[in-house]
């Protein structure tokens, strides 16, 4: 069996963790250190040739293997048993107190209580303890912490009088100015963050622009069709219903609970099942929906589909010149852990390449994307032990970063030559790397003594303490000692420095290396970011979008202008586990804002939205509508050559709610 030097290993896990430049988790470095027994030269190799220091690693795309934590059990000892000090009696003896003696032990033996039953009275035993003390102390510690944290949090939501019932915004309130977005507010709670799903796929451009488009299917030769009542047709119909009043409704808040029956909404029941999972699996359903029926009304219409794909992107494992396992997908899991202490465990584009790399021996299996989609959707999905339990010795959590922006270039398939290309010169970078630090450690420490202060203490010695004894000979020996000491400390101090520098130097180079021209072409902006502050309920629930260059924040009952530090910087949740959920991406286009200024929604929408909107204005005190008009400009007819005319107009349910 390895015996573990605990010092050293810690010490180790710290240099192999600043060679790499902080790119690798603490936790992969001691895997990693384990497997080669503690020799930091195999290790260091292995680390930069993608070792992960794990048995299997998984090949699935966008699905790293799990990080198995694996932990000595140490066979507890068992405590010696130690018998009770009893009077020995002589019964050999002719003295009769002897024998009288043995009665009254042997009476008071048979007279002893009866056994009972049920936990022990007696003092534990340290001896028994399946870990030792003090780890048990730091896990009890950080469990009380979080457990804490949470019941003062959930006791603030109970104290607040809070309620899943809707409240609705003062009428003066619902009046929508400078731009403001709307808020969709289902009366059921357990819909919300369906609702919310709906609500951020309108502040995708393309997502609205395709919306505004769409048609129901008709067929050659009808010239009117009925509202559609199911299938396909009848989600999209319902889903521009929606997406119209976002964008003409004079009011700000919307009652959906008409149109959510299209939708088949999983409800959201309690905090056992996550916000996060349940979003994705409807955002998956959703979009699935929305893509095949675009992608028929092209071909109904005899045009032809669109050059780009709008949610589903085409992946595969890089074979040279073809790609194999071919897949489509919308929605891109990225685990991440927030008691980690690894950099590439609370950053997106860290743990996207981390989840995408393959070890350097193997660069055939590189994962690529074929077809990239307008739309990327990443779930970020927590540890699934329990975040209360969570014994990292970190006493913060960090919040997971996501950019304004990000390039998928180096991801490509006609990219990835040249992506392998720079990864190796990066490689080459972090080797050398290596090398420096290895360097400076050879000049700070020997035989594990710091020997920079071993130096120090030895000059200390010669100009405070070494007597010369009143010898002139012995004065000048200790003067000249004492001036060689301090030339050869200043030598190193130079040395270390320079190499410091180098060190920093060659890091930043490495880690702006494919941030270059040709790699910065597929850019994709940041349009939605999903939160939940980790408790249950409708007001837990709220959302961040991004609509003409500004940024809201939306939640049941709020709708304000924030700034982007805020959108970037949310910690909300974190000591509960909680947190983002779900970003929505979208493809760059400098001319989006024009774009989305006036789009072709469907006329029979646009007049129910108009006569909804006059409903409304009437309903409020003449000064606050003073200065609104509603102009009845003729509705515009979308992409679609034939005009629909819908009947049955009655018979939908009252179309959208703004009572």
């Amino acid at each position: 069996m390895l015996m573990i030097d605990e010092a050293k290993e810690v010490e180790n896990v710290k240099l192999l963790t600043e060679m790499m430049g902080d790119h690798i988790d603490r936790e992969v470095a001691r895997r990693v250190l384990r497997k080669y027994e503690g020799d930091m030269e195999k290790a260091a190799a292995a680390v930069l040739e993608g070792e992960r220091g794990d048995d299997h690693q998984s090949h699935q795309l966008w699905r790293p293997a799990p990080q198995v934590d694996v932990t000595n059990h140490k066979q507890a000892s068992l405590p010696s048993v130690a018998r009770t000090n009893t009077p020995v009696v002589d019964l050999t003896g002719d003295d009769d107190g002897d024998l009288q003696r043995a009665m009254k032990e042997s009476m008071s033996t048979l007279q002893q209580p009866a056994p009972v039953f049920g936990p022990s009275e007696r003092p534990p035993d340290p001896n028994w303890a399946m870990v030792p003390s003090n780890q048990q102390s730091n896990h009890d510690a950080n469990y009380l912490q979080n457990l804490e944290r949470a019941i003062e949090a959930s006791l603030e939501h109970n104290n607040a009088n809070d309620s899943d019932a809707l409240e609705p915004f003062p009428i003066e309130q619902q009046l929508r100015r400078d731009g403001c977005p709307v808020v969709l507010r289902p009366s059921i709670h357990t819909m919300c963050y369906a609702a919310a799903i709906l609500q951020g796929l309108f502040y995708v451009p393309q997502v609205r622009e395709r919306m505004a488009s769409w048609r129901p299917t008709v067929i050659p030769g009808m010239m009117e069709v009925n509202v559609p009542t199911s299938g396909a047709d009848f989600t999209l119909w319902a889903l521009s219903e929606i997406f119209t009043h976002m964008d003409l409704a004079r009011l700000c808040d919307l009652n959906v609970d008409k149109h959510l029956c299209a939708f088949n909404i999983e409800p959201w029941a309690s905090l056992v099942n996550p916000p996060g999972e349940l979003s994705q699996k409807f955002y998956t359903r959703l979009v699935a929906t929305l893509e095949k029926a675009f992608m028929d009304q092209f071909v109904l219409c005899g045009q032809p589909p669109p050059n780009s794909r709008l949610f589903h992107f085409l992946y595969g494992d890089n074979a040279g010149d073809h790609v194999e396992v071919l897949q489509e997908t919308s929605v891109v899991p990225i685990d991440i852990n927030p008691g980690s202490t690894g950099s590439d465990a609370n950053d997106l584009i860290g743990r996207l390449s981390a989840q995408l790399s393959k070890p350097q021996n193997t660069p055939e299996k590189q994962s690529v994307i074929v077809e990239p989609s307008e739309v990327v959707a990443f779930q970020l999905s927590k540890p699934s032990s329990s975040n209360l339990n969570n014994t990292s010795t970190n006493a913060t959590a960090k919040p997971f970063v996501y950019p304004r922006s990000i390039y998928l270039d180096q991801f490509l398939k006609e990219n990835i030559e040249f992506a392998e290309a720079k990864r190796r010169q990066q490689h080459e970078m972090f080797s050398d790397v290596q090398k420096l630090i290895l360097h400076k450690k050879s000049m700070t420490h020997f035989n594990g003594k710091d020997t920079l202060k071993d130096l120090r203490s030895t000059i200390y010695y010669y100009e405070c303490v070494a007597d010369d004894k009143g010898d002139p000979e012995r004065a000048s020996s200790i003067k000249t000692t004492t001036e060689k000491l301090k030339n050869i400390l200043g030598a190193l101090e130079l040395e270390i420095q320079v190499t410091d520098q180098m060190i920093h130097k060659i890091r930043e180079e490495a880690s702006t290396l494919l941030d270059c021209p040709e790699l910065k072409q597929v850019r994709y902006d940041l349009r939605v970011v999903f939160m939940h502050d980790g408790l249950y309920g409708r007001k837990h629930l709220y959302c961040y979008v991004r609509d003409k260059g500004q940024w809201w924040k939306i939640a049941d009952s709020l709708i304000e202008q924030v700034k982007e530090e805020s959108v970037l910087g949310d910690t909300t949740g974190l000591h509960l586990g909680a947190g983002p959920y779900l970003l929505l991406y979208s493809r760059f286009r400098p001319d989006e804002n024009e774009r989305l200024t006036s789009l072709p929604w469907p006329p029979e929408i646009e007049d129910d939205v108009k006569e909804c909107n006059k409903a409304f204005l009437a309903q409020l005190p003449q000064d606050l509508v003073k200065d609104i008009k509603e102009e009845d400009t003729p509705s515009q007819n979308g992409i679609f050559p034939q005009t629909v005319q819908l009947t049955d107009l009655e018979s939908r349910n009252g179309g959208m709610d703004t009572s």
